[in-house]
């Protein structure tokens, strides 16, 4: 779900509620390695993590949100399950580290046969 808008902390709160699973990608228009990244990183949820949302934030239009997750550099990544976060990534992030930190508990929550 990529949001071209503002969001609060509450609203961002309720989300995280609803989504058992949630990527959030901080990015900014003039970032050459967001936009590089943000391809690798949809492809890689979307063919081996189907049941985890991405929310993709603009980091500017959002910087009240950045600052209260302490998210101070782009491409932002952070992973949550069940509303906790699991895993950060601020700065460039490999995409086989990515995956590597989210395969285990991605398992274990979305056990197969589901």
């Amino acid at each position: 779900m990529e949001l071209n808008k503002q969001i609060t902390l509450r609203e961002f709160e309720e989300i995280l509620q609803e989504k058992p699973a949630l990527m959030v990608y901080f990015y900014q228009d003039k970032c050459g390695v967001c936009k590089m990244l943000y391809p690798k990183v949809k492809a890689l949820i979307e063919t081996s993590f189907p049941k985890m949302e991405m929310l993709v934030l603009e980091a500017e239009q959002n910087i009240a949100l950045a600052a209260q997750l302490r998210m101070l550099a782009v491409p932002g990544i952070m992973v949550y399950f069940d509303g906790r976060e699991f895993f950060r990534a601020n700065g460039l992030v490999t995409i086989g580290e990515l995956q590597s930190k989210i395969e285990r508990l991605y398992g274990l929550m979305f056990e197969e046969g589901e």
